[in-house]
């Protein structure tokens, strides 16, 4: 597992050790850093396999950034810090992680004589995890999707159906406690179903592949239908949480899975954030490193109920995270038995109250008027 995570001179942080758990929550304002934290796993990541295919030849290892993250950067000079801090290392930024308790670092250099190449100058192989990321851009409805990549979720999510029919014809498994209560059937497309409908109310799905065409065909039907329809016909909410649903369940049947998601509360009614907040965090409590970027207190709720219900709080980091000054102040709150927060810092969700405060002071302005 992933315990901490050291920055140097990457992106906004010029130093930065940020604290890991079993489920980590990054949230806080926008443009605090929690998008760089996950981009450095990702880096690291993708530079961990690239070193092994090398066979360790780290010096020879030269990274295309546009190709890392799913989305175009420009040059990579773009992931160096602007405020750097010299600590005597040779690298433009360093990225290192602390994994069950050894230290993993990887050093980065501009390529001078090529300037859209990163160089690895330095670098320790890693333990190899099976790394599950959704970023925030994730496809919407579509009447038919792309099919391929059979070892995985891509990370806009579009072979999110594609992978519940690999996963039914190779009997993959899910873990036992996502299990609870559903034992009628043991295919994956069951659990997929399963926790669709226990978050978004009940639903069943219908998945085709044209193998010919390389496409996957998804349809969906609830009790307000008789016959099921294509996703176009249902909005954004199913095709944003499909995608989670399948990767999770897929990354709960691997040991030393992880699992990177960026906004899981996209398109979804509070009650269904907070539902998802509790299958995230039955995947924690299942084996699964979970790591969610979120702007939604439900998705915090859900996750710090269920945490404490399944008696794992302590596996529980929300990191605030906000600007302050010239840096990035980061703020580890954890989780009680009991489900409490440790603190609740100025700007933690607060919104409501502050806005309730304003119009309380507004109808009492009118009652003196």
């Amino acid at each position: 597992m992933i315990e901490k995570i050291k920055l140097l001179n990457f992106k906004c942080f010029n130093h930065a050790e940020i604290a890991m758990n079993r489920l980590t929550v990054l949230t806080g304002a926008n443009a605090s850093g929690k998008s760089t934290v996950i981009q450095s796993l990702i880096l690291s990541d993708y530079t961990n396999r690239l070193g092994k295919h090398m066979g360790g030849r780290w010096d020879e290892v030269s990274i295309d950034v546009n190709s890392v993250f799913g989305f175009q950067i420009g040059a990579p000079n773009a992931l160096v810090s602007q405020n750097p801090v010299d600590e005597g290392e040779d690298y433009d930024f360093v990225i290192s992680l602390c994994i069950d308790g050894k230290e993993y670092g990887q050093g980065y250099e501009i390529d001078k004589t090529s300037p859209l190449a990163l160089k690895v100058k330095a670098g320790v192989q890693m333990p190899e995890c099976k790394m599950q990321y959704l970023n925030a851009e994730r496809i919407g409805p579509r009447v038919s999707n792309q099919a391929g990549r059979g070892d995985g979720i891509t990370f806009d999510g579009e072979n999110a159906a594609y992978l519940i029919d690999v996963a039914d014809r190779t009997e993959r498994s899910v873990s036992d406690i996502l299990k609870a209560g559903l034992q009628s059937s043991n295919k994956f497309s069951y659990f997929v179903e399963s926790w669709m409908s226990a978050i978004l109310g009940d639903m069943r799905l219908d998945i085709h592949t044209d193998y010919n065409k390389a496409i996957t065909e998804l349809r969906v039907k609830n009790g307000l239908v008789d016959n099921s329809v294509v996703p176009t016909l249902t909005g954004f909410g199913i095709s944003y949480v499909l995608p989670i649903i399948v990767a999770g369940l897929w990354a709960s049947s691997d040991p030393d899975s992880i699992l990177i998601l960026e906004n899981p509360e996209a398109h979804l009614h509070p009650y269904a954030q907070s539902n998802m907040g509790k299958f995230l965090a039955l995947l924690a409590a299942g084996g699964v490193q979970v790591i969610v970027e979120t702007h939604s207190e439900h998705i915090i709720d859900g996750i710090r109920y269920q945490m404490a219900y399944v008696d794992k709080a302590d596996q529980c980091t929300v990191n605030f995270m906000e600007n302050e000054k010239s840096s990035i102040r980061i703020k580890a709150i954890q989780v009680s038995p009991k489900g409490e927060l440790s603190s609740w810092p100025k700007g933690f969700f607060d919104q409501k109250q502050n806005d309730l405060r304003d119009i309380f002071m507004l109808r009492k302005k009118d009652v003196k008027s």
